[in-house]
C-alpha cells in the first residue's frame, strides 16, 4: 500500500472528533469547577489542552493540574480532596510528589499537583515546568497546524511499537519529546528519517554547540542515546530516561518502515506464544514462560519492580553460560501481575574459572567440593552442572530484597 494511503488511514483511526473532543474535554471541565469552587486552582493540562490527544479505545487518560503557591499546600490537598464530591474514588499514586487519580466513565483524569509560575532552574519536581510545555506546544501549532496530526501518527506509531512512554520499565520516549520531536524535524516521516542519525537535538538553539551543552548540562542527565534540549529550559534533557535498547529497536523499526511501509507497524502486537514457541524449536532452544508479582504500587513502581527482576535472571542466565535469544516482557500498567517470556539455549555443563595454579591457597579454596578440575595454561578450571532451574532458585533468594517474585508458569 502507498505510504501516504497508509498514513491517510491511520490518521483517520486517530484523531479525535470535535464531538469527542467536547465530550472528554466536558467531563474535565465538571472535576475542574469542583475543584475551583473548593479554592483550588484547576487547569486542564497534557495532550488535551496542547491538541494532541491520540483516540484510544480504552481509557482516556487527562491531566488536570492543580495549582499551588507552596509545597506545604500540596501536602494537604489529599486530605482536602476527600472533602469534595468529585463523583468517583480519589486514589492516591504514590512519587516523588504523590498525585491523585479518578476513575470517570472512560476516563482515567490524573490530578497533578503543581507550583505556581515556577522557575525551571528552581524546579524541585518535573512536574512544576509541565504547564511551560503546554504553553510551548500549543504556540508551535498555533503557527503550524497541520503538525499536531504529524504528532498523532508519531504517538501512534511508537505507542504500537512499545516504545513510548517515560516509565523506568519502558524507558522509552515520552509523549512530550515526541511533540517536540515532531515539530523539530517537521513531520512524522522526517522524524523517522532523521533522528537515528542525529544525538544531539536543540530545538530553540539554546547552546552554541553540542560541546556547550555537554559542559553546562548535569552529568546524570547525559548518560542516554540522545541529547534533546527542553525548548523551555535549556539544562533540562527530555530524553534522558530513554534506554539505549529502546533507541536501537527504534532505530532498526524505523528503517524497516520506511522500506516496507505497512499498517501492522501502527498495530499493537501482543505477545505470539505459538510464534515463540516454533521459533524456539527452530533454534533448538527452550521456551521459558514466566509469570511476575509484586505487592508494590501499580503502574511505574510495580512495572519497574517486576522488569528489573527479571533483567537480573537474564543476567544470571547469561553469567552462567546460558545463551539468552529473546526475551519479552509484558505489563499492562495497571494491577501487580506481569508475563515474561524467554527463549534460551541450555547448556548442561559450563566451564568456571578459577585463580592462577601458583596461588596455592587460592587454588585450595577453589577446589574444596569440587570433583572436576584442571589446569590449563597456568589457570585452574572446573567443569559444573548447571540446570535453568536451579538458576532461577538461586534468583528466587533475591526476591525479598529486589520487591518481587517470578517463577517458571505451570
Amino acid at each position: 500500500m502507498d505510504l501516504n494511503q497508509i498514513l491517510k488511514e491511520e490518521l483517520e483511526k486517530i484523531k479525535p472528533s470535535k464531538e469527542y473532543i467536547s465530550s472528554i474535554k466536558s467531563k474535565a471541565d465538571e472535576v475542574v469547577k469542583k475543584l475551583s469552587q473548593s479554592n483550588i486552582t484547576a487547569i486542564i493540562g497534557g495532550s488535551l489542552a496542547k491538541g494532541t490527544l491520540v483516540k484510544s479505545t480504552q481509557k482516556q487518560d487527562i491531566d488536570i493540574f492543580l495549582v499551588f503557591e507552596d509545597e506545604s499546600q500540596i501536602k494537604k490537598l489529599g486530605e482536602k480532596l476527600k472533602k469534595i464530591k468529585l463523583n468517583g474514588r480519589v486514589k492516591t499514586i504514590h512519587g516523588s510528589r504523590d498525585y491523585f487519580q479518578i476513575e470517570k466513565d472512560n476516563l482515567t483524569l490524573e490530578l497533578v499537583p503543581v507550583l505556581k509560575d515556577t522557575d525551571p532552574k528552581f524546579a524541585e519536581n518535573v512536574t512544576d515546568i509541565s504547564l511551560n510545555h503546554v504553553k510551548y506546544i500549543t504556540s508551535k501549532i498555533k503557527k503550524n497546524p497541520e503538525i499536531s496530526d504529524e504528532i498523532l501518527l508519531s504517538k501512534h506509531f511508537f505507542k504500537a511499537n512499545k516504545i513510548y512512554g517515560a516509565e523506568s520499565y519502558i524507558k522509552g520516549f515520552s509523549g512530550y519529546s515526541l511533540e517536540v520531536l515532531t515539530i523539530y524535524f517537521g513531520s512524522f516521516i522526517n522524524l523517522l528519517k532523521n533522528l537515528p542519525k542525529k544525538y544531539f537535538i536543540d530545538p530553540e538553539k539554546l547552546f552554541k554547540n553540542e560541546a556547550e551543552a555537554n559542559r553546562e548540562i548535569n552529568t546524570s542527565k547525559l548518560t542516554g542515546p540522545i541529547l534533546l534540549i527542553d525548548p523551555t529550559y535549556k539544562y533540562r534533557n527530555i530524553s534522558a530516561g530513554l534506554g539505549k535498547e529502546t533507541f536501537e529497536k527504534f532505530k532498526i523499526l524505523s528503517k524497516e518502515f520506511l522500506k516496507r511501509p505497512s499498517k501492522d507497524f501502527f498495530t499493537i502486537k501482543q505477545v505470539d506464544f505459538e510464534k515463540l514457541k516454533s521459533l524456539s524449536l527452530s533454534k533448538k532452544a527452550r521456551l521459558l514462560s514466566l509469570d511476575l508479582s509484586t505487592d508494590r504500587q501499580e503502574g511505574n513502581i510495580a512495572g519497574t519492580k517486576m522488569k528489573k527482576l527479571l533483567d537480573f535472571f537474564i543476567r544470571e542466565l547469561n553469567r552462567k553460560g546460558q545463551e539468552v535469544l529473546i526475551s519479552e516482557f509484558e505489563y499492562s500498567n495497571t494491577g501487580k501481575n506481569a508475563k515474561a517470556y524467554i527463549i534460551v539455549k541450555e547448556n548442561s555443563e559450563i566451564l568456571v574459572k578459577g585463580p592462577p595454579v601458583k596461588m596455592n591457597e587460592a587454588v585450595k579454596f577453589f577446589r574444596k567440593d569440587k570433583t572436576n578440575t584442571f589446569e590449563k595454561r597456568g589457570i585452574i578450571y572446573s567443569k559444573e552442572k548447571i540446570t535453568v532451574e536451579e538458576i532461577l532458585n538461586h534468583v528466587q533468594k533475591t526476591e525479598s530484597d529486589m520487591g518481587a517474585r517470578i517463577k517458571l508458569s505451570s
